[in-house]
């Protein structure tokens, strides 16, 4: 008995569909980015929102990606869940930008 698996058109809507629900996910768990941007380095609730939306999304890829039967699903799923959670945890590391607008701003 052959495993269904789905077309290639039917892998672009799901993979599509992953990717909005990892982004929704993101944007309700996760505070707002520039938010994330302007707060103090190394804050500790936004590395745990970071990972408690990353978790969920994973869930909910590998949901999609197995009812789908699909690795591509869960291959560019997983690659969303990647990019918004680096995004994210890295959002408000490095230099100062209130600092550097400033001794800009002097010139």
């Amino acid at each position: 008995m052959a495993i269904a698996v789905l077309k290639p058109t039917d892998q672009v809507v799901v993979s599509a569909t992953a990717i909005a629900l990892v982004y929704a996910i993101f944007a309700q768990t996760v505070p707002a980015y520039a938010d994330v941007r302007a707060d103090k380095p190394n804050n500790v609730n936004t590395h745990k929102a970071v990972k408690m939306a990353a978790i969920t999304s994973i869930a909910a890829v590998g949901s999609l990606a197995l009812v789908g039967k699909s690795p591509t699903v869960f291959t560019i799923g997983g690659a969303m869940i990647l990019f918004e959670a680096w995004k994210y945890h890295y959002g408000n590391y490095g230099a100062n930008g209130t600092d550097e607008n400033a001794a800009s701003a002097s010139y």
